[in-house]
């Protein structure tokens, strides 16, 4: 923590190095404590506690934990922002291909979310918040589901087809079974570019992730990325929703 770094050693006594010394083996659990708890657990006293944090330029302890709160955050945010949604995670052409797909799904009748487990969710989730800007739009999770049938005497139909790994055997079957279907647009969504999904559809939005798995066969692998890729794309077809529409 920043903190840490800017207190000059040469200023301290004994006992300010013995309340430091705490204070950065447990700097977690700072933000929750409280000045007794510190000073009891550095073996000091209050007065003592209160005396450093003054030194260090603080005016009381709470304004000197709320600094250890922020840098809390900023970590949760620095993993999950650089880590996952790193510009390198992402084709350098992303812009353009969402631009392309976002101009297939405006002008669509309807627009199908294809995916299984926590990819299914997501196709939820993306079928719900296109929907709410006025598209014909639905989750298939269910691959007993009739959807051949559904778009029968349809065109213009967007299919987007969502798996981490790009082999998930269900949804590969169903990109296999539009992929002749010509009124249908098919898109794939995976971070594999080179896989049997990504290979048998006619647009590809592809990301890096790290697959993670524990106890063998449980799949932890963020679904982030897919997400951020859902929320870009559907911003953008609102957007040109609404430039058609002169709104």
């Amino acid at each position: 923590m920043s903190f840490f770094s800017q207190i000059d050693f040469n200023t301290l006594t004994e006992v300010d190095r013995a309340i430091y010394q705490f204070l950065h083996t447990n700097s977690a659990k700072i933000a929750y404590m409280r000045v007794r708890e510190v000073a009891n657990e550095s073996h000091t006293s209050a007065s003592s506690v209160m005396r450093f944090i003054r030194k260090m330029g603080y005016e009381s302890f709470s304004e000197f934990k709320n600094d250890f709160k922020v840098e809390e955050n900023h970590t949760a945010l620095n993993y999950y922002g650089p880590d996952l949604l790193a510009a390198e995670n992402f084709p350098d052409d992303l812009s353009t291909k969402l631009d392309l797909i976002s101009d297939l799904i405006v002008p669509a009748e309807n627009v199908i979310f294809c995916g299984v487990g926590a990819s299914g969710n997501l196709c939820e989730y993306a079928s719900r918040r296109l929907a709410s800007i006025g598209y014909n739009t639905f989750a298939l999770t269910d691959f007993t589901y009739p959807v051949t049938s559904k778009l029968r005497n349809t065109a213009d139909n967007v299919l987007i087809l969502l798996s981490v790994s790009g082999t998930t055997t269900e949804v590969v079957e169903v990109a296999n079974t539009f992929h002749e279907i010509l009124d249908c647009v098919t898109v794939a969504v995976t971070s594999q570019s080179t896989s049997s999904l990504a290979l048998m559809t006619d647009h590809l939005l592809d990301y890096k992730v790290n697959v993670k798995k524990f106890n063998k066969h449980e799949d932890y692998t963020s679904q982030l990325p897919v997400l951020y890729l859902m929320e870009l794309l559907i911003d953008l077809v609102k957007e040109k929703t609404e430039s058609d529409f002169g709104t």
